[in-house]
């Protein structure tokens, strides 16, 4: 049976179930939900999922939502269809990737999203609003002190949060900081580490890495555009 998978690739975590997917043979099918078209909001969606948010999941009768449940069902269901290295079997190695998903929301995820609804979605872009300086410079500031700390405190000096090969973890914060570029000012600029482990998972996960992500850069180069200080 053909797993459906409801996605949008704007979004910052179907992009990270979507990367996943194409590196494994876990049958699989994606349906796009365009979020700026509002089509998550159509009753067939909502019937889905009733949060009417992306990613989501139908396997048969059974429908999931949010990514973190997304990933490790399907990793579960189908254990022998994906290189180890993206969930570990080992009990210790996935307990690690299942702690930086627990801190992934709170740490980077939340920190990011309120410099970007600041700067570049949706006040400025969606609402027409002036980019308010001052609250910019406090939220980027905020954010920069957080991506330095899991930049020393996950990544350290390996190649990946595991270690030598890409995780789940590695492609939740990824996508992340990529969505980030999305300004005038990337925080990740200042972080020599951060734009190191970039371009390392970029160059592990492509091509599929940059196809998924064409819309994201496209965004980033209209924004930075339009906005140049």
């Amino acid at each position: 049976m053909v797993v459906k998978v409801f996605v949008d690739v704007l979004s910052q975590p179907c992009r990270s179930v979507m990367l996943f997917l194409k590196n494994s043979k876990i049958p699989h099918e994606f349906v796009y939900v365009e979020l700026l078209k509002d089509e998550h909001k159509k009753p067939e969606f909502q019937a889905i999922n009733p949060m009417m948010q992306v990613p989501a999941m139908k396997d048969g009768d059974f429908c999931l939502s949010e990514s973190v449940a997304i990933l490790r069902y399907l990793a579960m269901k189908y254990p022998n269809d994906y290189p180890d290295n993206w969930y570990p079997a080992d009990i210790e190695k996935r307990a690690k990737v299942d702690e930086y998903m627990a801190f992934q929301h709170q740490g980077i995820r939340h920190p990011l999203e309120e410099l970007a609804y600041e700067e570049a979605w949706p006040y400025p872009v969606m609402l027409n609003k002036p980019i308010d300086e001052e609250a910019v410079k406090k939220y980027h500031e905020h954010t920069k002190g957080k991506l330095d700390i899991f930049a020393k405190t996950w990544l350290g000096k390996k190649p990946f949060l595991l270690g030598a090969e890409v995780s789940f973890a590695d492609v939740m914060a990824v996508n992340e900081l990529v969505q980030s570029t999305i300004s005038r000012d990337p925080v990740t600029d200042s972080n020599d580490t951060l734009k190191a482990y970039m371009e390392r998972l970029r160059d592990a996960l492509n091509p599929v890495f940059d196809e998924l992500s064409a819309d994201v850069y496209k965004w980033r180069d209209e924004f930075i555009a339009k906005n140049k200080k």
